[in-house]
């Protein structure tokens, strides 16, 4: 990945005391022992290739015949933000296999018939993956999909494949299924979800769209290799924790490339659900470049100073040109991008002189190795900022209780 460091930490009111800055350091200095000493699962797992050889396997169960047309990844949050951001990066890879590519993570009926209505049940195979067993969307939909491969006179068992962590467990509802149709069934390595991007959840899907698992392993390593032989990403993004704790600050996150849609999606909840515990943390909001300049742009430069704001932006410029016989338009003989690059840096610039504190990245272009060392980036910095509030970015106690509240609500129908 092509960095500026100048682009991503420029003085643009983006302050971090000493005090804080060596705090970071020496957390960054426990990290560093931590995974050497394999005590950070995610990143013990980034230091290995050992399970890609299965997940190569279990790749074949998709695509032994060649006649795979449609792929449908069933889960929700975790289960498929990660896996959906490293497919959408690819998608412009001349290497793709053209295999299409959906997700189920809605109870929404209409979206549900796009895909359902629109896809080969022949040729469709579908993967659900709920690290519990237990998610409610993930259960539905499984039964929904094979209801709809029955009536299509499809063989169950031969078209879908389960992933959640205890396989043995038969009293969680996906194992339930597992059993009673014969379905395939695969062990969800134990990170937790929003977490798990980097190890099967994300990685079987991702291989079965033609990408090369160990390509993001090893892009995973370099860049947590670079983090540790340039810190000065992590240690600036110590800001966070002072806003953390100060309440009332937003995290604000702009991407410029639409397909990097997924990943921002990804990081959001990576973010939110790591980080808001025991009152402290700061909501983080996206916005899409350029067009949420015509929507937010107003709010951003002349409202509330409530805000940190980080800019992702692509380099490569290759694209559309915008032709014209008027040689006085300013826009005639540039691309798309690099217009929408000039968007972004006159955004930045305009946030910076208002005194409004913003960062820049910038990577050369969208692949999937790019989006892979960003990811490894932001999830160190989670973890740093976590470590600075006193809080457990692995656990999410308060969602439970939204579980408790639907599983009382469906005892009662």
């Amino acid at each position: 990945m092509a960095q500026k460091e100048n682009y991503i930490f420029n003085s643009a009111n983006w302050e971090i005391d000493n005090e804080l800055l060596n705090k970071t350091n020496d957390i960054l200095f426990k990290f560093r022992n931590d995974i050497k000493s394999n005590k950070i699962p995610i990143f013990s797992l980034i230091n290995s290739d050992e399970d890609i050889e299965e997940i190569i396997r279990n790749v074949k169960y998709f695509t032994f015949n060649n006649k795979l047309t449609d792929f449908i990844l069933i889960g929700t949050g975790g289960s498929s933000l990660g896996a959906e951001a490293l497919i959408q990066a690819n998608l412009n890879n001349p290497t793709n296999n053209k295999i299409n590519f959906h997700v189920l993570n809605t109870l929404d009926s209409n979206s549900v018939s796009k895909v359902l209505d629109t896809i080969n049940p022949k040729t469709s195979k579908f993967l659900a993956i709920s690290k519990s067993g237990k998610t409610t969307e993930t259960v539905a939909l499984l039964l929904v999909v094979i209801n709809w491969l029955s009536s299509n006179s499809i063989k169950i068992e031969n078209a879908g494949m389960v992933m959640c962590e205890d396989i043995n467990n038969h009293a969680n509802d996906l194992m339930k299924i597992v059993n009673q149709y014969g379905l395939k069934v695969i062990e969800h390595e134990n990170i937790g979800g929003r977490f798990s991007v980097l190890s099967s959840t994300g990685l079987l899907p991702a291989a079965i769209m033609g990408i090369d698992p160990y390509s993001i392993r090893n892009a995973a390593r370099r860049s947590l290799r670079n983090i540790f032989e340039n810190t000065s990403f992590i240690l600036s993004s110590s800001v966070f924790s002072r806003v953390n704790n100060m309440g009332g600050k937003l995290n604000c996150i702009i991407h410029y490339g639409d397909a990097l849609a997924s990943f921002v999606s990804w990081y959001k909840q990576l973010w939110n659900e790591s980080l808001g515990k025991a009152s402290k943390g700061s909501f983080l909001l996206t916005g899409k470049g350029s067009i949420d300049q015509h929507s937010q742009l107003q709010m951003w430069l002349d409202g509330p100073n409530i805000a940190n704001y980080t800019f992702i932006k692509v380099e490569k410029s290759e694209g559309y040109k915008i032709l014209s016989d008027d040689k006085e338009l300013l826009l005639s003989g540039l691309t798309l991008e690099t217009l929408q690059n000039i968007m972004a840096d006159s955004t930045y610039t305009a946030l910076k002189d208002n005194n409004r504190s913003v960062r820049m990245i910038s990577i050369s272009e969208i692949t999937v190795e790019s989006v892979v060392e960003l990811m490894v980036k932001l999830i160190l910095e989670v973890l740093v900022v976590a470590e600075l509030t006193d809080v457990d970015p692995y656990t999410q106690n308060a969602v439970e209780k939204i579980k408790i509240n639907i599983s009382k609500r469906l005892k009662n129908i």
